[in-house]
């Protein structure tokens, strides 16, 4: 805005201004801006310099149109947010994950020989390829024959292309050691890349950890070992990080650890979880049989809600063979099943909510022996055996799904996740070019009871998210 005198007259005097603010705040839970309206003014002149715009009103009305809001939204927090991070950051944190919580986790997790990591705000990755190469380096013996997934999530798309490519400039490596940096990187240009076998455990997936609801099976965040969100929560007020603390609670296991940054550790806001001291830093934990003190905060099981070609790809056309074990024997049917007289689709989701895996599996079995052509038996199998470790097994019901149901959207969005993780980027742009063709068919409104009333609406955008972030890998 340009004022009478013709000098720069400040943003914050606009007198859409505040409506602004709120929206972006409300959007991003960022309430680190709620008093810095100076800071927040600049980065939001340098986004209406790019944009063409010259008022809060007009970008405000940008920021809520649709797919293009979406976008822009995307710009924005890439000024908003500090993208910058580093290897092996916060060393004393890494000594007590090799010292002290691993081997804890090891030794828990013997009989199901799984690990399951959440790097929670993990901006370009370096914290989740921290995690991949200390394992790998330090605990690949104790860790051999098990199945390992590292999940990354961050609210910033572009950062996620990047932590999907795996390359970083030399100053993301300067706290890495020249032995690691030579074994664990190789050298493109001016860029060092992570070498494909530090690579293989992770994946990176889009999340707003505040709009978004958590755990979600759908969306495989939940059931974590561990879990870190470090110098992310410093952006939210204390009412918002405690519902975050509550259902970070939540999304772990009994036992499960929770890792959070120097500045951020509060007594109170930490109250669900037992502190536990370690050489220059506090680490917190859900203790066996805990609940938390943060009950009454209502945390929803369901997917986040952040969420032109031919209809079905032909990959998912071709009859799929019948279920046969591919990483592992299938789970025969529990004993304490038969004393049920009629199984349903909510059992399966009962025993699942409750991580009683075998179970649900043995469930899912003995539903597909009396209805085997029902797709939706099949999803809820698929998620279980995602949550199994038997990664094959579960696409494979997903494949069968969608033969037996064309237009099953859900089984098409959780196949393009499970072959997102997989690194077959092609085959999960397919699945989620189908997603969005059906989409479109439906009415923004509709939910699905399958994925805990998510809308179409919802699932539209949360597909878009995913194809925006594949183009750009």
């Amino acid at each position: 805005m340009i004022s009478p005198s013709g000098l720069c007259e400040p943003l914050v005097l606009d007198p859409a201004y505040t409506r602004l603010k709120e929206h972006l705040i409300d959007s991003t839970g960022l309430a680190y801006y709620s008093d810095k309206d100076t800071d927040l003014a600049d980065r939001i002149s340098r986004r209406l310099s790019k944009v063409g715009l010259t008022d809060c009103k007009s970008y405000l009305n940008l920021l809520t149109d649709g797919k293009n809001g979406d976008v822009e939204l995307d710009e924005l927090i890439a000024e908003l947010t500090i993208g910058e991070t580093y290897f092996f950051r916060y060393r004393e944190q890494f000594e007590a994950l090799r010292t002290s919580v691993i081997p804890d986790i090891i030794a828990r997790n013997q009989a199901s020989r799984r690990l399951r990591i959440w790097s929670a705000g993990c901006a370009t990755g370096a914290e989740a390829y921290s995690i991949a190469i200390l394992l790998k380096r330090e605990l690949s013996d104790q860790l051999a024959g098990w199945d390992v997934n590292i999940i990354g999530t961050d609210i910033n798309r572009t950062f996620l292309a990047r932590a999907r490519a795996g390359k970083f400039d030399k100053w993301a490596l300067r706290s890495t050691p020249d032995e690691v940096k030579r074994a664990c990187f190789q050298q493109v240009e001016d860029s060092w890349a992570v070498r494909p076998e530090y690579k293989e455990w992770v994946g990176f997936q889009y999340h707003n950890l505040v709009k978004h609801p958590f755990p979600s099976l759908v969306n495989n965040l939940c059931f974590f070992d561990l879990i870190l969100c470090r110098n992310t929560m410093i952006y939210f007020s204390s009412e918002i990080m405690r519902r975050l603390i509550a259902q970070f609670h939540q999304s772990l296991v009994e036992g499960g650890w929770l890792l959070v940054g120097h500045s951020e550790p509060n007594s109170e806001q930490f109250g669900c979880l037992r502190a536990v001291a370690a050489p220059g830093t506090t680490l917190y934990q859900k203790s066996v049989g805990s609940t938390g003190t943060h009950d009454a905060i209502e945390v929803d099981w369901r997917a986040p809600t952040f969420l032109e070609g031919d209809l079905l790809a032909a990959s998912t056309s071709a009859a799929v063979p019948a279920f046969g074990p591919t990483t592992g024997e299938a789970p025969a049917p529990v004993d304490n099943l038969n004393t049920l007289a009629s199984l349903q689709l909510s059992d399966v989701r009962s025993l699942a909510d409750r991580g009683q895996w075998e179970n649900a599996a043995g469930c899912c079995r003995k539903l597909l022996d009396t209805d085997a052509l029902n797709p939706e038996v099949h999803l809820y199998f698929a998620l279980v055996l995602e949550q199994m470790g038997m990664h094959a097994d579960a696409e494979q019901m997903l494949r069968r799904a969608v033969y037996l149901d064309r237009s099953f959207v859900l089984a098409h969005y959780y196949l393009g996740l499970i072959l997102q993780k997989k690194a077959d980027l092609r085959g999960a742009q397919r699945a989620f070019e189908n997603v969005r063709a059906l989409a479109r068919t439906m009415d923004a409104g509709r939910t699905f009871e399958d994925a805990d009333n998510i809308t179409a609406g919802d699932l539209m955008s949360l597909t878009e998210t995913h194809l925006e972030v594949l183009r750009r890998s």
